[in-house]
């Protein structure tokens, strides 16, 4: 397994940290959860014999999760290693504490990710070592005294465990510690933003028992994990790893969620090298709309305003439009383009967040860049399609501006119907020109096509039906659709990819495809269905309880990214309907 991909992420809402499968921790952002990550290496390893044994280069025994803390089990030689990451509830402070079978002499590297005009910096200070970069400084310290170390081209002479004392004056992206004849030792790794508040959070650490601080860390996840323990999400579980994938969403979300703009994460993955991923650090309004439709089902309603009173009045371009993808603070991101369906979603989720009335001037701004991107065959304007990889006239994007148009005519109805008399008109006239043209440009053979020059079969054409509802789930197009869909797209794994001949990373299977089916199921009341992909699903998830991006085509092995906010939030959301069923169900034998 690629060490820049993530197996466990740990944080509060404020630091986020990844871990690999072998207890590396290869990043780590401050101060928000999606930028800066700040370390390029953090290494640990045992002096032996004259040369390091690396945890990265050890077996794993063991990976596990204690709410969001994370214990690795590890041997190298014949060093058994017991490692547990968390980061407090409170504080920018990562805790590790390490032990082993036998005394070690235990050798930290530690790199700072130096893109930033290479001005790093680094000193030793009362057994503790602080590397800092302009307004972010890192600290390293334990409470056993610092054997040695090496301040500066570290890397050079590290591989032997043997350390100069050098300590140069000038740049010093990578330093190294020793620490001597130990049994047991818990590291702490404390940012700030200033030397002042590094070296009091330092002293703070210090006066602390680490026990204690577990115990305290492991009572808050346990706690929060309470507040969601009568939700319907939680009743009717038939499997254990059911319970293991809702509870790990649930943490998952704790962590990669800005809490002061409500945006969540679509990934904590992101690989530098895209060795095993892409960037997924970011927060893009489609996948927004089923997060917070799945965060609003496990009663965390209290996120989802923030995001479109916050984040969304952010977010907005001038024009009225929303870019690709954002920073979770609103600023935008790295981006190719505008994609229509990521300006409508916005609308979609405010209309299902049913708390509008504030948000007057933004919904008015948004109807009317959606009516400006109707082109004159009264399709969407080209624009990239939703799976971001062609540029064109996609089925996906002129429903979702029909939806979107929609919905807006609805909320303008209820703001003010006589001040937005004459928009309400446009609107109408837009919706039918819109279905009319997507009849005339979007059926081929009896079942609708991915795009006006494209009749592949695509999982996204189920949108029609689901969320939509431009069709019923019982309309003849749709049934043709979905018999395309299970001829095409269905996999030897029993998963269900994108599109057909979709060769992203070798074309496999990916958890929102299952589980958008399911859904289209579950609405035209094949339940039976739907229950068999979400069992799929739920046989899917890794050890851990995270559901990633894709399924390996001919197996189960997990593809890409390990965190996907999105195949959690559909898993939610399909697992509410499959819950509310059995709920409304029971209560009709009751009442009978």
């Amino acid at each position: 397994m690629s060490k820049f991909f993530n197996n466990a992420v740990i944080g509060n809402g404020k630091i986020l940290g990844c871990l690999t499968d072998k207890g590396e921790l290869i990043r780590l952002y401050y101060p928000n959860i999606d930028y800066f990550q700040n370390i390029d290496k953090n290494r640990l390893g045992i002096v032996h014999e004259g040369r390091i044994l690396w945890f990265d280069e050890a077996n794993v025994k063991r990976q596990h999760y204690d709410g969001n803390i994370v214990y690795t089990e590890l041997n190298t030689e014949n060093y058994e290693i017991l490692q547990r990451d968390y980061i407090l509830p409170t504080k920018s402070v990562v805790v590790r504490t390490l032990k082993f079978n036998k005394k070690v002499n235990l050798f930290m590297y530690s790199k700072l990710n130096s893109d930033v005009n290479k001005k790093v910096s680094s000193m030793v200070v009362d057994n503790t070592l602080i590397q800092y970069c302009q307004e972010m400084y890192m600290a390293m310290f334990a409470k056993n005294a610092i054997t040695k170390y090496q301040i500066n081209n570290s890397r050079y002479t590290m591989q032997n465990g043997e350390l100069s004392s050098e300590d140069y004056v000038g740049m010093s992206e990578d330093s190294a510690i020793l620490y001597s004849d130990v049994n047991e030792i818990t590291i702490y790794i404390a940012l700030e933003n200033n030397l002042k508040g590094i070296l009091q959070l330092v002293e703070w650490c210090r006066n602390q028992e680490e026990t204690l601080l577990c115990d305290s860390t492991q009572k808050y996840w346990n706690n929060y994990l309470k507040q969601f323990e009568n939700n319907i999400v939680f009743k009717n579980i038939n499997k254990i790893k059911e319970k293991k994938i809702i509870e790990r969403t649930i943490l998952l979300y704790a962590l990669v969620t800005n809490y002061e703009t409500g945006a969540v994460l679509a990934s904590p993955d992101v690989d530098e090298n895209f060795e095993r991923c892409g960037r997924y650090g970011y927060c893009w309004p489609r996948d927004a709309i089923f997060i917070n439709t799945a965060l609003n089902i496990l009663g965390l309603k209290r996120i989802t305003d923030k995001f479109y009173g916050v984040w969304a009045k952010r977010a907005q371009l001038d024009s009225g439009l929303f870019e690709q993808r954002y920073y979770s603070n609103g600023e935008l991101a790295p981006s190719w383009g505008i994609q229509i369906d990521e300006t409508a979603a916005i609308l979609i989720g405010i209309y299902a967040n049913g708390k509008y009335r504030k948000l007057e001037t933004l919904i008015l701004k948004t109807i009317t860049a959606l009516l400006n991107f109707i082109d004159s065959d009264f399709l969407s304007k080209e624009c990239f399609d939703l799976w971001e990889e062609r540029k064109g006239k996609h089925l996906y994007s002129t429903a979702s501006i029909y939806e979107g148009l929609r919905v807006g005519k609805e909320m303008l109805s209820s703001i003010n119907m006589g001040k937005y008399k004459n928009t309400i008109v446009e609107i109408d006239k837009a919706l039918q020109n819109i279905k009319d043209a997507i009849i005339n440009n979007f059926i081929d053979s009896g079942a609708l096509k991915r795009s006006i020059d494209n009749n592949q079969t695509d999982i996204s054409l189920l949108s029609l039906a689901v969320p939509y509802n431009i069709f019923s789930t019982s309309d003849l197009i749709m049934k043709n659709t979905v018999g395309n869909i299970e001829r095409d797209l269905k996999l030897p794994n029993g998963g269900y990819m994108r599109y057909q001949w979709d060769s992203y990373v070798g074309g496999n299977a990916w958890i929102i495809s299952s589980l958008w089916l399911a859904l289209y199921y579950f609405e035209n009341g094949e339940k039976e269905k739907a229950t068999e992909l979400f069992d799929w699903v739920t046989n899917h998830a890794d050890y851990l309880g995270f559901l990633p991006e894709q399924i390996d085509r001919n197996g189960d092995d997990t593809i890409w990214v390990r965190q996907l906010s999105w195949s959690h939030a559909m898993y939610i959301i399909v697992k509410y309907k499959l819950s509310n069923d059995i709920e409304n169900g029971m209560k009709g034998n009751r009442n009978g």
